[in-house]
């Protein structure tokens, strides 16, 4: 009893350390956003649909992880540097990305234990799934976006937190006149406003990272993922209710999918198992994302995170429903392509880091 009210306290400790943490540098990330938007009106020009997916893709595969790259998407649409239909696509972008990490995880399998296919088998998966679900759901999403009313998200949800925000808007306020005062005097002149926002932004996106983890710490639940995951149904919803449960109650889709990386390799969790996983996973995502869009009390930023969880749920579950055999076909038979052929496998791996670099060109 003493050991359970010891480990309650912990958790309680570690979700509260975590919650103040994340809702500062989602202040942080807003406020530099909002130095760098004159810059961007002077320019003429704010990145495009195509630019926004690339750079959300970039940024998760840097971050290790889509979650921070989520925070910081509604972050920018709150100080209006993302216009609603770049957010939602950097959100998708920010889930492409966040694959990079798994496929790390599976590399060094591959170099400590030699088995290269079973290893990315976690990663290819991933990803294949992602981008199959994720682009037609985007496609969704931006024709659902102008059809949902901002009234009716502000109607429904939680009302504004001005008096908690306050203390972490004092101290996002010090923290901004500390490093104008520190770096006024390194540099011998005032810092511009575009770079203070890219600096603030930078520090927000760093501790969100932080948050994330520290959350984690108090909510991630790894015994059920073992004891659970080796279900060997045919049907795919057990599968899919479990990286959904999962993945919410972890809150990041690279823990939930990274624990299982072992079980793949070993061969304890097939491969067919891993689809249906994953495409819950991919829903319940947004859960700390959707934590953000509310705590900033925009009722635009809640729209696009609800457009895309309703986008992704409508694909996924008619996937499920109608074609799941169709579709657990075509993405074995493109795994065993790629990991039959080495060359096809480097290629992808290569493609996997161009493509979005080729998108932030774009437009």
């Amino acid at each position: 009893m003493i050991g359970l009210f010891k480990s309650a306290l912990q958790r309680g400790f570690w979700a509260a350390s975590g919650l103040a943490l994340f809702l500062l540098a989602l202040l942080l990330m807003r406020t530099g956003a909002a130095h760098l938007t004159p810059a961007m009106v002077a320019a003429g020009r704010f990145p495009s649909l195509w630019q926004s997916m690339g750079l959300g893709w970039l940024m998760a595969c840097l971050a290790l992880s889509g979650s921070p790259v989520a925070a910081a998407a509604v972050s920018l649409q709150d100080a209006q540097f993302l216009s609603p239909s770049a957010t939602l696509t950097m959100l998708t972008g920010s889930r492409l990305g966040a694959s990079f990490i798994l496929f790390v995880i599976g590399l060094s399998y591959v170099w400590c234990r030699r088995h290269p296919q079973d290893s990315l088998t976690a990663g290819l998966i991933t990803f294949w799934v992602t981008a199959t679900i994720y682009l037609p759901a985007t496609a969704l999403g931006l024709f659902l976006l102008p059809h949902i009313p901002d009234l009716w998200i502000a109607g429904r949800g939680p009302p504004p937190l001005p008096a908690l925000l306050e203390p972490f808007r004092a101290l996002v306020q010090i923290l901004k006149e500390v490093l104008l005062e520190v770096t006024g005097r390194w540099l011998g002149k005032p810092l511009p406003e575009s770079t203070l926002g890219i600096l603030l932004f930078l520090l927000g996106f760093f501790l969100v990272g932080i948050a994330l983890q520290v959350l984690d710490r108090a909510l991630s639940l790894p015994g059920l993922t073992q004891a659970r995951a080796n279900s060997t149904s045919d049907s795919p919803w057990p599968m899919f209710g479990l990286g959904l449960a999962m993945t919410a109650m972890t809150m990041s889709v690279s823990i939930s999918i990274g624990l299982l990386v072992p079980s793949v390799t070993q061969g304890r969790i097939r491969k067919e198992q891993l689809i249906p996983y994953v495409m819950g996973a991919n829903i319940s995502t947004f859960i700390d994302t959707l934590l953000a869009a509310l705590a900033l009390g925009n009722p635009a930023t809640v729209k696009v995170v609800l457009t895309e969880v309703i986008s992704v749920s409508v694909i996924s579950v008619g996937i499920l429903s109608a074609g799941y055999r169709w579709y657990q076909r075509m993405l074995i038979r493109a795994f065993r392509l790629a990991t039959g052929h080495p060359g096809l496998l480097g290629l992808f791996l290569i493609a996997f880091l161009g493509v979005p670099l080729i998108l932030l060109g774009w437009g």
